[in-house]
């Protein structure tokens, strides 16, 4: 027996749990991992759309969020990673931009990026006229719906519901312009094109695709082109179809008269 003893302190014969402090930290970098995007992306039909969360004020760089352009960019990086399987490739996508403001820079990386996982960004629906000038310069189709407060009331189907939307260039086959307003093209636009807008249409430059004005119910809306040889052409509700597709050599108007559109050469004493 030794002169001094050193006592051992008891053990607990029951397993000894993890410290709870252990599991708190865990959790917190599992949480870190989960990142919600403000970027909505799901499958409509047989295409998929791309929502971007609201715009900042005009003004501001950032929404009401905290939320800039080049945040939106990260995120949408993040989202897309690792989803190149989930639809077949060549998918076309339908981008609702909301009202930020995209140039034609931005709109091509935002296109890029979508390529990269086989989608194909092929519409966008805008607020921003700018965005919209910017998107038809690279053969996109848009749509500009207008964003109406609170307390708007419907007003005539004669009185301007927008400014009219000026585009300066040519419109290719398979693009699609829908405007609430008047619509300006300086340039032609070709076979399987068409403009949809709730004023008139105005083609500097031949008319061979679709034209639809006065698209909210205005048969007061005119269509004129330089060059008229449409494939199809509607005002409100009215139809016609032109016999030829052989333009007449002068400018042209078409109008609903006797509530039937017609087409005549556009003078100014016509009225």
């Amino acid at each position: 027996m030794s002169d001094f003893d050193v006592s051992t302190p008891a053990v607990d014969d029951q397993p000894q749990s993890e410290p709870e402090v252990s599991e708190a930290v865990t959790s917190e970098a599992d949480a870190e991992q989960v990142i919600v995007s403000p970027i909505q992306l799901e499958a409509v039909g047989d295409r998929w759309q791309l929502q971007l969360p609201s715009a900042p004020a005009i003004g501001q760089e950032a929404n009401a969020e905290g939320l800039t352009w080049l945040d939106l960019q990260q995120h949408l990086q993040q989202l897309l990673q690792g989803r190149e399987n989930f639809w077949e490739a060549g998918t076309e996508l339908h981008l609702y931009a909301d009202s930020w403001l995209l140039d034609g820079r931005q709109l091509e990386w935002l296109s890029q990026q979508l390529d990269r996982v086989a989608l194909k960004l092929t519409r966008i629906t805008t607020q921003r006229r700018q965005t919209a000038v910017a998107a038809v310069s690279l053969g996109l189709s848009i749509e500009q719906p207008i964003a109406q407060p609170e307390s708007w009331q419907p007003k005539p189907l004669t009185s301007a519901i927008a400014a009219p939307l000026y585009l300066k260039r040519t419109l290719r086959s398979g693009a699609e312009v829908r405007h609430n307003g008047s619509v300006i093209v300086v340039g032609d636009v070709n076979p399987g094109s068409s403009i949809v807008a709730s004023g008139d249409i105005l083609v500097w430059g031949n008319l061979r695709g679709i034209a639809h004005a006065g698209a909210a119910g205005n048969l007061e809306a005119t269509i004129f082109a330089l060059s008229l040889a449409a494939t199809q052409l509607r005002i409100g509700d009215r139809l016609a179809r032109l016999p030829s597709s052989q333009a007449a050599g002068y400018p042209e108007v078409a109008q609903v008269i006797d509530g039937q559109i017609q087409i005549r050469r556009a003078d100014p004493s016509n009225k």
